[in-house]
């Protein structure tokens, strides 16, 4: 994910697919936006996405073309940021086909009440882009200069569930992004998915470097996951891809806060995309890579997660010297 600081239509199908919302802004003046409807609101389990900010084009079509049936559109950050090219990211997404989704890059870190501002911001923006209602609206909750994640774990958990109950009162879908170590380590994600169960997104790496397909040996070992974010780089077009391990649906919201999923799913033994009832392979022991935390303003580069320390990994054998002998360096490096 990236921090900022992220039309053809014929006219018949405008006529069918477009709905008037009426939205109040902060001075109390009433605006109504046109909201599409998606073109696609359902994908089945191991469809292929990606996530897009200001930092990608607004035309999708070679995301498509490679074989991304989903896209995940940031539309807001904090109370004060939205993204300039979501809704032509929206409607690139539709025209092509593809399930569109939302997300918000929080600022609230442990803050409930912060939370819930943000949350009724995340709606308005989602809505002013023409993210049609229903469909999923993720919170982005990372470690970063503005989003502070050291709160303790029920502080976090009650904030992050904060936004989630706002999103989903305002008519959209909740879900929760972040990266493996902070979902396992600074939030109570039994908790999360006991009120909004398999609304998981996940990011964990095998590699920093390109990735054009899955590899479920280095599948996030947690229930509950919707998403997994798998590289930062799909196919080389420098975009985030992703891989749903459960058929996914927009037009599931009826104010039932377990609504969005028919049911609890252990998404650990996801191997290879398939159910839970199949025997998973053994995971890789092996440290992953870590997904990259994003810059909070565009200038910057992402910078390395470094909440994971290194391992050294033993091994033995039997080494017959002929040549230089290069000893394995920690995993971070």
């Amino acid at each position: 994910m990236r921090s900022t600081n992220k039309k053809f239509i014929s006219a018949l199908a405008c006529a069918s697919a477009m709905t008037a919302l009426a939205i109040v802004d902060p001075m109390g003046v009433t605006k109504t936006h046109q909201v599409a409807q998606a073109a696609t609101d359902n994908v089945p389990a191991r469809s292929a996405g990606v996530d897009v900010s200001s930092w990608q084009s607004t035309n999708l079509n070679q995301q498509a073309k490679s074989g991304a049936q989903f896209a995940v559109v940031k539309v807001s950050e904090g109370t004060n940021y939205q993204n300039p090219n979501a809704q032509g990211q929206i409607q690139s997404a539709e025209q092509n086909n593809m399930m569109t989704m939302g997300y918000h890059y929080t600022h609230f870190g442990s803050d409930s009440n912060r939370a819930v501002q943000e949350g009724n911001y995340a709606v308005n923006s989602a809505q002013q882009a023409g993210l049609p209602q229903g469909s999923y609206l993720a919170t982005d909750w990372e470690q970063d200069v503005n989003n502070n994640t050291n709160g303790s774990v029920a502080a976090n958990t009650n904030a992050i569930t904060s936004f989630m109950d706002t999103v989903h009162d305002g008519g959209y879908n909740p879900m929760l992004y972040s990266n493996e170590w902070l979902l396992k380590n600074k939030v109570d994600t039994n908790k999360i998915s006991e009120k909004y169960p398999n609304a998981l997104w996940v990011a964990k790496y095998k590699t920093n470097g390109r990735e054009d397909n899955p590899d479920f040996n280095y599948f996030p070992s947690m229930d509950n996951v919707a998403i997994w974010q798998y590289t930062q780089n799909w196919r080389g077009q420098n975009v985030d891809g992703n891989v749903n391990v459960v058929p996914l649906s927009n037009k599931t919201n009826t104010n039932n806060n377990t609504s969005n999923n028919a049911a609890n799913t252990n998404n650990s033994n996801a191997n290879n995309g398939q159910s839970s009832s199949q025997a998973p392979a053994r995971p890789n022991t092996n440290k992953p890579a870590q997904p990259t935390n994003k810059p909070s303003q565009p200038s910057q580069k992402p910078s390395t997660n470094t909440n994971v320390n290194s391992d050294w990994t033993k091994q033995n054998g039997v080494f017959v010297t002929g040549g230089a002998i290069n000893l394995r360096t920690g995993a971070s490096t």
